[in-house]
């Protein structure tokens, strides 16, 4: 009985491994392969989770939050080549939400600000909705949500 089911599980695991090597195959070829479509690298100024990013057509940019907070930018330059390494540049982090994640953007382009959500993704003690200026990148409003005080 003991030496049977030691075959099964033997057998189940022979099975499970070859089932489940074609998908992974799959996937290695895909992140192997080069990319059906365009593709803009950069270089991050820290940290590793983007949470957001919303492109900004008049300004040619990639408006992108932070998960450790904050807002920044990756411009896009007019003569851009494919190959090319983009830059991202943080432009906002305020100090009255410090400790908490930039979970979401919007550009409001007619009133030249861009909206964000901020919370505390790990604990969810927090929620707050801030304001910056497309221009200045000064603070317009922060709206705490949830929280202490």
């Amino acid at each position: 009985m003991a030496i049977s089911a030691v075959c099964c599980s033997l057998k189940s695991l022979l099975i499970l491994l070859l089932i489940s090597a074609v998908p992974a195959a799959y996937l290695i070829s895909l992140e192997l392969s080069p990319p059906s479509t365009h593709v803009f690298h950069y270089r991050s100024t820290g940290g590793f989770l983007r949470e957001c990013a919303k492109w900004d057509p008049p300004a040619g940019r990639f408006i992108v939050s932070f998960f450790e907070g904050g807002v920044g930018e990756v411009r896009v330059p007019d003569d851009y080549s494919p190959g090319d390494v983009l830059r991202e540049v943080q432009l906002a982090k305020d100090a009255d939400v410090a400790g908490n994640a930039s979970l979401g953007l919007v550009v409001d382009r007619p009133r030249n600000r861009v909206v964000v959500a901020v919370a505390d993704a790990l604990r969810n003690k927090y929620s707050a909705l801030a304001a910056y200026d497309l221009s200045t990148w000064k603070r317009l409003f922060l709206t705490q949500l949830s929280g202490p005080g």
